[in-house]
């Protein structure tokens, strides 16, 4: 029998699990569906009522859960649906944007001040810690929000902060803003949009969020996580059409025991040489231990 996790009533007489449950839409309680309010069976009823295929051998409810809120059935059945969304939302870029009251402004600036809006996604240790238990049960096909995590997932959009280790590196970015391709135990994969002009990265985005990886594989880099700063910042799907457009790029040349910054210009430009060679392939997003990758041919 499965904990009871809130006061949801079955349908009377009804002789099979999807039957006690048929009524549930997946709207009943506040907030959006979740394994942590509502129970197993009521799960299964949900995925059954929306076509999830094999949904009775699917033994992880938050991976059910996600699965519901990508079918048509699920999206068509909420009640808010014909509201007008608040248009009270500002992105990052926004943000930043109106704090700058139109002036000219350094790339210290800009990283300050998007870090003290990044302290707001993981203000609790243990939310963000509990936060990453869940994630790792989870094939995090969403991301509707700005977080900080511990760790990243592929599929997904981050800004961090980054030490390279070797100095046989003509220049890198300090600050890179990286689509994760690929993710191992001590290190992940992934494109630095910082390397293209921002028109470009339009591009590329624009083909992510159509589900279609079509990226230059100049780009991609392997990332240590030793190297990577305390937390990665994990940005919105609403954020991914502006993040690009910050003026962040940190790019330094190794010299001696330090660095020297360089100019993105001329990374930009080097870059024009090897854009058309490039990775493509159909985006799919699953859990931590999968990747783009290995699906694009």
């Amino acid at each position: 029998m499965s904990q009871k996790k809130n006061n949801l009533k079955p349908k009377p007489y009804a002789k099979t699990n999807p039957e006690r449950w048929a009524h549930l839409t997946g709207y009943e309680l506040e907030g959006a569906l979740s394994a942590d309010t509502y129970t197993r069976d009521q799960i299964r009823a949900l995925a059954s009522k929306y076509g999830i295929p094999r949904y009775s051998t699917e033994k992880n409810m938050y991976t059910l859960v996600e699965a519901i809120k990508k079918t048509k059935g699920y999206i068509d059945a909420n009640p808010n649906k014909n509201i007008k969304q608040s248009s009270s939302y500002k992105t990052i870029f926004e943000k930043i944007k109106d704090k700058t009251q139109g002036s000219a402004k350094s790339l210290s600036w800009y990283k300050s001040n998007i870090s003290m809006l990044s302290k707001n996604f993981s203000a609790e240790p243990t939310k963000l810690i509990l936060s990453e238990k869940r994630d790792a049960l989870d094939d995090l096909i969403y991301q509707d929000r700005n977080i900080n995590r511990k760790t990243v997932f592929v599929g997904h959009l981050y800004f961090f902060d980054y030490k390279a280790e070797t100095k046989e590196l003509p220049y890198y970015d300090k600050f890179p803003l990286v689509y994760v391709l690929k993710v191992d135990n001590n290190s992940f994969y992934g494109a630095n949009l910082h390397y293209v002009e921002p028109k470009k990265r339009i591009k590329i985005i624009a083909s992510l969020q159509d589900n279609k990886v079509d990226i230059p594989k100049r780009i991609i880099h392997k990332y240590l996580k030793n190297r990577c700063g305390e937390y990665y910042l994990d940005l919105a799907k609403q954020e991914w059409q502006t993040s690009i457009l910050l003026p962040v790029e940190d790019f330094v040349l190794m010299r001696g025991n330090g660095t020297i910054a360089y100019d993105k210009e001329l990374v930009w430009e080097e870059m024009k040489q090897y854009y058309n060679d490039r990775l493509v392939g159909t985006r799919i997003i699953k859990g931590k231990n999968q990747s783009d990758m290995q699906r694009v041919r």
